[in-house]
This record gives structure tokens, C-alpha cells and sequence, in this order.
């Protein structure tokens, strides 16, 4: 009976693993064909022989990298003081924050939209990152993933005179990897993937990230605009084949606590 059950798990998962992979198996085959045939001249032109699709490419990178870097210090940060330290209210802004998690990203593009123009930060990169960088997910996912770290542990490095810094970056980091890389997947991608910010934030077309300009594509060209599809999907892809245990771990250790 479990030998069934098995090979039927097998053989589902085979069937997810090729319904989920064909897509990007047709688009990658049809990149290399035009009406004359086969041909690596639309690769050419898109990652060398022009500059404006590799310069938007680097420049969503960037931006990607910055909202990375952000969401990462605030996540430890906040993450720590809720999981190793009490203060009036914690349980109840924790709370606070899990609803934020389940608001649709529609329900505050308005709020951010007059916070922004407030600043006077409206059509710059900084309207893409300061936002992302505040996301509730990252600090939810590193508050459970340091909660499984042991106050004895904690405490035994505060007596040795360790100070937060030390103690962030020589334990409990090192500790919860998983739970590091995780939060730095999911930002990457949210990221990487942001539409309606560009759009509402943005007024002038050559500071569009590329999964906005992307769409800008000209559509007499489906050739092009699979190459730039392949473009797009490249560091995802990288850092999702390269980080898939730590990312698995660090999600499943936050819904186990």
C-alpha cells in the first residue's frame, strides 16, 4: 500500500514538475527561432550589443539589491525585539503586523502614493525602495526563526559582555541562516516583480524597472521580447535553484512556530 502510494506521489509530482517547467522550455526554445530559422542575434543584441536593456537590467538590480538590504536590517532588528525582548504592547503590534501581511498591496499604494509626494521623493528610485524596504514579512519570518534560538544561549553571551552587534552577527544569524536567506529570496522577488509601484510612483519611462519596461517591448518583435522574457527570469531562477533548502527551511520553520 505504501509502495503505491508512492509511485502515485512519484508520478504526480513528475507531472506538477513538467506542467510548471513548459512553459519556460517553450519560451527558452522559441528565443532561438525567427521565420529564416535559427538564430543567436536577439541575444546578442539584448545582453551586448545595445545598452538599453542591459542598463535597465542593471538598474532593477540594483534597486532589488537596495530593497534587500534595507528589508534585512529592519527585519533582524525588529525581528529580535520581538522575539527575545518584552515591551509594552509587543503581542498586540505583533498582531498588528500579521494583518498588514494580508492587506493586498492595492490598499496601500494610495497612502504611499501621498506620503511620497509629501517628501517630494514622487518619480525617483527611492519611491521603489523605501517602501518595499518596510514590508511586515521579512520581520515576521525572522521573529519565529529567532524564537527557536534558547535564552540560555542569549543570556550566557550577554554575561561574556557580547553587545548586540556581536550578538546579531556572531549567533543568532549565524544560527538561522535559513531564516536570513528566506527573507532575502522573497525580497528580492517582490522586488524584482514590483508593477503597480513603478506605474502609480513613476512618471518618466527611462527610470521604469525592467518588469515594467518589459511590456514597452515592441509587439512586431515576439523574437525580442522572448529574449527579454529569458533576461528576466535569469536571477530569480539563479538564486531560487541555489537557495531552494534554505528557502524551504526558513518557510517552514516560521509556520511551525
Amino acid at each position: 500500500m505504501r509502495t503505491k502510494t508512492s509511485i502515485a506521489g512519484n508520478i504526480f509530482a513528475w507531472i506538477f514538475a513538467f506542467i510548471s517547467i513548459a512553459p519556460f522550455v517553450y519560451v527558452l526554445a522559441l528565443s532561438f527561432l525567427t521565420p529564416n530559422g535559427v538564430t543567436f542575434g536577439y541575444y546578442y543584441d539584448v545582453f551586448l550589443g545595445t545598452s538599453q536593456y542591459l542598463l535597465r537590467f542593471w538598474k532593477s538590480l540594483l534597486i532589488c539589491l537596495a530593497i534587500v538590504a534595507g528589508q534585512l536590517i529592519v527585519s533582524v532588528l525588529a525581528g529580535y525585539g520581538f522575539a527575545k525582548c518584552d515591551f509594552p504592547g509587543k503581542n498586540v503590534l505583533l498582531f498588528v503586523l500579521m494583518i498588514l501581511m494580508v492587506l493586498p498591496l492595492q490598499v496601500t499604494l494610495a497612502p504611499n502614493y501621498i506620503m511620497l509626494d509629501k517628501l517630494g521623493l514622487l518619480d525617483t528610485y527611492s519611491a521603489l525602495i523605501l517602501p518595499s524596504i518596510f514590508i511586515p514579512l521579512g520581520t515576521f519570518i525572522l521573529t519565529q526563526s529567532f524564537k527557536s534560538v534558547s535564552d540560555d544561549i542569549i543570556d550566557a553571551a550577554k554575561l561574556d559582555g557580547c553587545g548586540l552587534f556581536r550578538l546579531l552577527t556572531k549567533i543568532l544569524l549565524p544560527m538561522n541562516t535559513s531564516g536570513l536567506v528566506c527573507v532575502t529570496l522573497l525580497s528580492f522577488l517582490d522586488g524584482w516583480n514590483m508593477v503597480e509601484q513603478p506605474i502609480a510612483y513613476i512618471k518618466d519611462f527611462l527610470r521604469y524597472p525592467i518588469s515594467v519596461a518589459l511590456a514597452y517591448v515592441p509587439p512586431a518583435d515576439p523574437t525580442l521580447q522572448l529574449v527579454c522574457c529569458i533576461m528576466v527570469v535569469l536571477p530569480p531562477l539563479f538564486l531560487f535553484t541555489y537557495f531552494n533548502r534554505e528557502l524551504v527551511e526558513g518557510i517552514v520553520l516560521a509556520e511551525v512556530k
